[in-house]
């Protein structure tokens, strides 16, 4: 295993997921941590609920298609 310390970009990506299948959405996390979003990193913001609302669109296209066809709709 690799001792290495993953990017803040990796780190945003792992907490997206981790978030995603919890169903818990970016505005409850800050909410539950007692932070405000407006004093949030709007890039770090911007990239974590972008990252969510693919994986919901994706999941949602292969609910509806099939794993082979999610692409083609």
């Amino acid at each position: 295993m690799s001792d290495a310390k993953p990017s803040d970009s990796q780190t945003r990506l792992l907490l997206a997921q981790f978030l995603f299948a919890n169903n818990v959405d970016i505005e409850t996390l800050y909410s539950a941590l007692g932070s405000d979003l407006s004093n949030a990193d709007p890039e770090a913001v911007s990239h974590m609920a972008g990252i969510i609302d693919g994986v919901a669109l994706a999941t949602a296209k292969i609910r509806a298609h099939g794993l082979d066809d999610w692409t083609k709709n």
